[in-house]
């Protein structure tokens, strides 16, 4: 471990960019920043009122546990629920308002808010691009990084539009009610590809895919249903391998898969290292994590008692 550095409450998927790893704090309404050279919280931004926004969407069902185990209706109660970092610029869903806010980071605060219409679950941004994806608007919004205007909404074949990636000239997104991944064309907006995930062995809810990750010309998807990884050929649109992998740990509907230069990483009750050349799990690490992200050299993995972890891959032992 090369660093262990406090954040928020309910620390979720760090996002890396700008210089920066921006780590959401879902239950106090900021976005922590973390300074890479310095391991260092220098900066937190408020996105919103936490506590008023929880009270106003959550306690009239009774608490938390209301909600369905099944579905991941529970990152409705987040704020934010997102981040996503780009090379100058810094995105983070503002659940409360049904928008996404820009965060400048030269100055550390909103700079421009965008209405989406929808509930934004995941982020991506792209140089052409800011998506948007709404588990419970089973929507993907378009929007324009510089202009901030909303340019389309697409309607995916598939159900409960969460995780979101770039390969190959397309954008990926995981339909975790229905069990499939879609391609989209950006230049048409259209679904040209709908890949369907399924289970190894039963499974009540099916394979719930979440989290993906690009690697050369494959997707990585994890599914949650039956704690199962799957790979795409983007170049064939079918599922050429999936192996099994521990249970997902942590929140539900909060998962990311961390890619360094040689290896793909799981977050879990333990860490795991994926070698992509062979699509075998080569190494478990006695280290849990909620969720992860990849960047400056380190794999940053957050845990349940709002810590964000700096971890030195290739000097994990296995365990």
């Amino acid at each position: 471990m090369l660093a262990s550095i406090t954040v928020g409450a309910r620390a979720g998927t760090p996002a890396i960019g700008a210089g920066a790893v921006w780590i959401p704090n879902t239950g106090d309404g900021t976005v922590s920043r973390v300074d890479p050279a310095s391991n260092h919280v220098v900066a937190t931004i408020r996105i919103g009122d936490a506590a008023a926004f929880y009270k106003t969407v959550c306690e009239p069902y009774g608490s938390v546990h209301s909600f369905m185990v099944t579905t991941f209706h529970i990152r409705r109660c987040d704020l934010p629920s997102a981040v996503a970092a780009g090379s100058d610029s810094v995105w983070v869903a503002k659940n409360d308002t049904n928008e996404i806010v820009r965060v400048d980071p030269a100055a550390n605060r909103i700079s421009t808010r965008v209405s989406t219409g929808v509930v934004p679950f995941g982020l991506l941004v792209t140089p052409a691009a800011v998506w948007v994806t709404s588990y419970d608007d089973d929507a993907i919004v378009r929007i324009d990084p510089i202009s901030g205007r909303m340019l389309t909404t697409i309607r995916v074949p598939g159900r409960g539009p969460t995780g979101v990636a770039e390969a190959d000239g397309a954008l990926w997104v995981a339909n975790s009610r229905n069990g499939s991944v879609s391609r989209i064309d950006p230049v048409s907006n259209q679904v040209t590809a709908t890949i369907s995930m399924t289970c190894r062995s039963q499974c009540l809810g099916g394979a719930v895919p979440l989290a993906l990750a690009a690697v050369a010309n494959q997707i990585w998807i994890r599914n949650e249903g039956d704690g199962t990884v799957a790979r795409i050929d983007t170049r064939t649109n079918m599922v050429v391998g999936t192996i099994d992998v521990d249970t997902f740990y942590g929140r539900d509907g909060q998962d990311a898969i961390g890619v360094t230069p040689s290896a793909i990483w799981l977050s879990g009750i333990s860490l795991q290292r994926i070698d992509p050349s062979t699509g075998r799990v080569v190494r478990t690490v006695d280290q849990g994590g909620i969720t992860l992200a990849a960047g400056f050299g380190s794999l940053w993995v957050t845990d349940v008692v709002g810590r964000i972890l700096r971890l030195d891959p290739q000097r994990l032992r296995s365990g």
